[in-house]
């Protein structure tokens, strides 16, 4: 029967497997903070819009400013008067909607101006002409058939925007906002602020709430809800407000603890954990490795052990405390000694570096003859052997060192004697 190869163990190099999970890791830092990053990018693109918009209106001067926002007024009049909500049809108005693009134009961005909602942390977001799909895609829309976002009695105003998406925040957290909270609009020169009086579910085609109401000054927020699901539509209704007025819950904060904070949490905490792990395997990993011998050896050396005989060529040690008091009944008996006489040497074995070495990871034939038959002897090319113990337990593993040098990578810790450890001792020289 052919023996099996042994293995020998080489120096740790950099294989294909820590290749692979090195990949895998980066892979999956980054789809962790993929989001992150997206609407980092995408909070920066809105803050340039937001710059443009504030530049551009500051260009085309006072006099431009108020000629559009009386064109917008007009256009809010004419709405009011002229036009009916046809919610049966589940179409928007029953007549075109005359120079809707040309209406608070100040560029051919399409901006119109931009929202800002403190309590969810939505800052700054452009709102643009219509609710088409590529609108939604930039920013916050305006449905065409509703009111301009100006302010102004028998108004009102529906600015959809879309929730849930990895690459921008958006209205994700609408559903957070509580009846009281407030958002503001920036449009022309304008900052309005309106008050949460009304918050709703509805299927898409429940419209009825959507309608300007005589005397009010109203503006909505829709989002398709649930996220991941859309098959309803969240509204969000605010009531003009005066600027000055400070409502109760203006301060409060109804995302503190969004995605990004349980990212940066997590990610912080698994940091924490690498850090305690890699402390703990260079300094804190303490792993007791026993030896049977008839006497306390502080100081192992090779010549000395072989004399008595208390190895077979080399310095057998086991980092099971049960293996060895099972080796110390066998030398026992060996010996024809009492084990009461015999003593465990217990050790820690240093950072190995530069010796070479052995390791055998499973019960192979080889192994097997290593340590029952040949104990060692002719093995010149190694100063270190490992390999797994001949019990049930896998986990195990006998260890050989083989030169003085090798012996120097161990540290006498205490010798352990079987009489006094009955007795409630044992410990008989520690250092």
């Amino acid at each position: 029967m052919a023996k099996k190869k042994s293995k020998t163990s080489r120096k740790k190099g950099f294989s294909f497997r820590n290749l692979l999970s090195i990949i895998l890791g980066i892979i999956a830092i980054g789809l962790l903070f993929y989001p992150i990053v997206v609407n980092y990018l995408a909070g920066q693109q809105n803050i340039k819009s937001v710059q443009k918009y504030d530049e551009n209106l500051s260009n085309i001067g006072s006099a431009k400013v108020k000629e559009l926002l009386s064109q917008a007024q007009l256009y809010n009049a004419q709405l009011y008067n002229e036009y009916i909500y046809d919610a049966s049809q589940h179409i928007a108005w029953n007549k075109p909607i005359p120079n809707y693009n040309n209406v608070l134009k100040i560029d051919t961005t399409g901006m119109m101006g931009f929202i800002t909602i403190p309590q969810i942390k939505v800052n700054d977001i452009p709102i643009y002409h219509g609710d088409s799909e590529k609108i939604l895609g930039l920013g916050v829309g305006h449905v065409p058939q509703s009111s301009l976002p100006i302010g102004g009695i028998n108004s009102h105003a529906v600015l959809p925007a879309h929730s849930g998406r990895v690459n921008d925040t958006l209205f994700t957290n609408l559903d957070k906002l509580k009846n009281g909270d407030i958002f503001y609009l920036h449009v022309l020169n304008l900052t309005l602020k309106y008050k949460i009086n009304d918050i709703r579910i509805v299927a898409p085609n429940q419209v009825s709430s959507l309608s300007i109401e005589k005397g009010r000054d109203l503006v909505t927020l829709v989002t398709c809800y649930p996220t991941g699901i859309n098959n309803k539509r969240l509204l969000v209704t605010g009531e003009r407000t005066a600027l000055s007025k400070v409502t109760p819950q203006e301060d409060i904060q109804r995302n503190q603890f969004g995605y990004n904070f349980w990212v940066m949490f997590g990610s912080a905490f698994l940091m924490f954990l690498g850090l305690v792990y890699l402390l703990w395997l260079l300094f804190g990993r303490k792993r007791n490795l026993y030896h049977v011998a008839a006497r306390k050896i502080e100081k192992p050396v090779l010549s000395d052990g072989q004399l008595v005989g208390d190895f077979g060529e080399g310095f057998y040690l086991t980092d099971s405390k049960k293996l060895a008091f099972q080796w110390l009944d066998e030398f026992a008996q060996k010996e024809k000694l009492n084990s009461e006489e015999l003593f465990l040497n217990v050790y820690r074995l240093k950072r190995i570096k530069k010796l070479s070495r052995w390791i055998f990871k499973d019960k192979t034939e080889n192994w097997q003859n290593y340590i029952n038959e040949k104990q060692g002897y002719g093995d010149e090319k190694h100063a270190f052997v490992v390999g797994p113990a001949f019990t049930s337990d896998k986990k195990i593993m006998q260890y050989v060192l083989k030169t003085e040098e090798a012996l120097g990578y161990i540290k006498y810790i205490k010798c352990l004697n079987i009489n006094k450890l009955k007795k409630g001792g044992g410990i008989i020289d520690k250092k």
